[in-house]
């Protein structure tokens, strides 16, 4: 449990320096002159916790809208900056709260009062980036599976979260100290909170967060990491675990995908969309709040625009990651205002979310059109590894589809020609070149392969995964890639010829061989030559 609080305080402490907080450093400067810094961030922090952790089961115990806090925070600004300007309405605002024996008024020109409240009002509309430790948060909030670990790691993310601002707030406080123009122009600072309700309320900020790149994923990816933090974020699931942090420019067997179950409503589509309607499936998990998920949108929406006339199919699960984040109309409205056109299907009960395991927002899953994940990219980033890996997907899918022009930077052109993944087993083989390609013992003649395509010759048995090599077979394949690995088992070796004539022998062992391995790309055929003993499952390619 200590090392549980550690990380907390770690992941709170990189979210208050994290470029989310932007648009609220200026208030928190200005706010801390003429009151105790110390109140301010005390305030936004205690309510930030605590609508994370309980809001979304306070309000539905009230039957309220899930987005009424919000609103509630952003009224409390606008009132806390009128006030300011007119002193008359901060007094009367102020009355509520001066029979409260703390400092909680909503305006004064002393320094005991208006920064706890004002600190309150900030922590409703605070929404610092998605990073691995808020997502536990904001999901067992959100599920009401609250438990120790949970309520440990929520104190001590709030507490790392409140070190960093708390410097701001006090070098707000010395500054005001030291200028008396500050000081007194109390009535500048009210317009600034106005102006500032009114921007959350508009949306403004997300503008200038998305301009911002994140300089902490990093840390925040280390620390999703932790065996600690995976104890946490873990939902029960798993049997996708062994494809997280994966080569991301490579396909992987991850297992079956998941059931998109449990949907509140699906926009953007007249009926509910499936994993398993034979197409290449992108599903991201977002949350229209989070500035990491609005970024990576962007990347989304152009990899569906370019792909889907040649078979690419996107979901985005929207899960919310606060209160005001389940409201239907919340979501359209940011899906608008985001150009998402693409299915999406409301999680608001993270029932698919726990179905994947998911621990990000953002999260990406790429599923193949037999319904099975082949990459997992969690965060933000290798967009032209998730393009490259598509347009392999597709071509498997169809060998004779029509790709677009890459729209990614750094998709080359070995990327966009070199071979698919290739399988042997009959139950998805695709590239083969020999008629009749089917379960049980033939005889096969060779047919020259093009690139991309693989031909058997002498006698092969196909079984549904594998094939197996009578005396004296063996196949070839079409080449364009730097890396060519084969996937066997067995014994014996296999033989390999090299376009340029060159032979190699491996011995064979349950796994890969890598079959060729250089920096630049080749072109030809690859003749592979296998003992009986040697059973034959796949070749990647890279």
């Amino acid at each position: 449990m200590f090392e549980l609080a550690v990380i907390g305080v770690v992941g709170g402490l990189v979210t208050g320096i994290s470029p989310c907080i932007l648009p609220v450093l200026p208030i928190i400067l200005t706010a801390s002159v003429g009151r105790k810094p110390t109140h301010v961030v005390g305030g936004l922090t205690l309510s930030f916790a605590v609508i994370t952790l309980l809001g979304t089961a306070v309000l539905d115990a009230l039957g309220l809208p899930k987005d009424v806090l919000r609103w509630v925070g952003i009224t409390m600004l606008a009132l806390v900056g009128v006030g300011m300007i007119v002193p008359r309405v901060g007094q009367w605002l102020e009355a509520p709260f001066s029979l409260i024996p703390r400092p909680s008024g909503v305006h004064s020109g002393a320094k005991e009062k208006g920064g706890f409240v004002l600190g309150l009002a900030l922590g409703a509309v605070y929404v610092p980036c998605a990073g691995p430790i808020l997502a536990a948060i904001s999901v067992a909030g959100a599920t009401g599976d609250i438990g120790p670990s949970t309520v440990v790691l929520t104190l001590a993310f709030a507490v790392g979260t409140a070190l960093p601002l708390l410097v701001f707030a006090l070098a707000g406080g010395k500054i005001g100290e030291k200028v008396d123009a500050v000081r007194r122009h109390y009535r500048a600072i009210g317009v600034l909170l106005v102006a500032f309700a009114v921007a959350l309320a508009l949306n403004v900020p997300e503008k200038l967060q998305r301009a911002v790149p994140d300089w902490t994923a990093g840390v925040q990816q280390q620390l999703g990491n932790n065996d600690v933090v995976k104890g946490a974020l873990s939902h029960g699931g798993g049997s996708l675990a062994a494809c997280r942090g994966a080569d991301p420019g490579t396909l992987h067997d991850c297992g079956a995908a998941p059931e998109l179950a449990g949907i509140t409503n699906w926009l953007n589509t007249p009926e509910p969309v499936t994993l398993t309607q034979g197409q290449v499936t992108l599903v991201d998990f977002w949350a229209y709040a989070c500035i990491n998920c609005q970024r990576a949108g962007e990347h989304i929406t152009k990899l569906y625009d370019a792909y889907a006339p040649a078979g690419l199919q996107v979901v985005g699960v929207h899960a919310p990651e606060y209160g005001f984040e389940h409201e239907t109309a919340n979501v359209q409205a940011a899906a608008e205002r985001e150009g998402i056109h693409y299915p999406i299907a409301q999680d608001n009960d993270f029932v698919t979310w726990k179905n994947f395991d998911n621990r990000y927002w953002p999260a990406r899953y790429l599923v193949d059109a037999q319904g099975n994940v082949r990459h997992i990219h969690e965060g933000e980033g290798a967009y032209a590894e998730t393009e490259q890996l598509i347009r392999e997907l597709l071509r498997q899918a169809n060998p004779n589809v029509q790709l677009p022009e890459p729209v990614e930077h750094g998709v080359t052109e070995l990327t966009q020609h070199r071979n698919p993944e290739t399988y042997f087993g009959h139950q998805r083989a695709r590239y083969y070149t020999n008629p009749n390609y089917s379960q049980g013992t033939q005889e096969f003649q060779a047919v020259t392969p093009d690139v991309g395509f693989y031909t058997l010759n002498g006698q092969w048995t196909i079984n549904d995964d594998h094939i197996v090599p009578g005396p004296g077979a063996w196949l070839e394949v079409g080449v364009h890639a730097a890396h060519v690995q084969a996937v066997v088992s067995g014994e014996g070796q296999l033989k390999v010829q090299l376009p340029d004539g060159s032979q190699r022998s491996f011995p064979v062992q349950d796994g890969t061989i890598d079959v060729l391995r250089q920096q630049a790309p080749i072109d030809g055929i690859i003749k592979l030559i296998p003992d009986e003993g040697t059973r034959l499952y796949s070749l990647t390619f890279g």
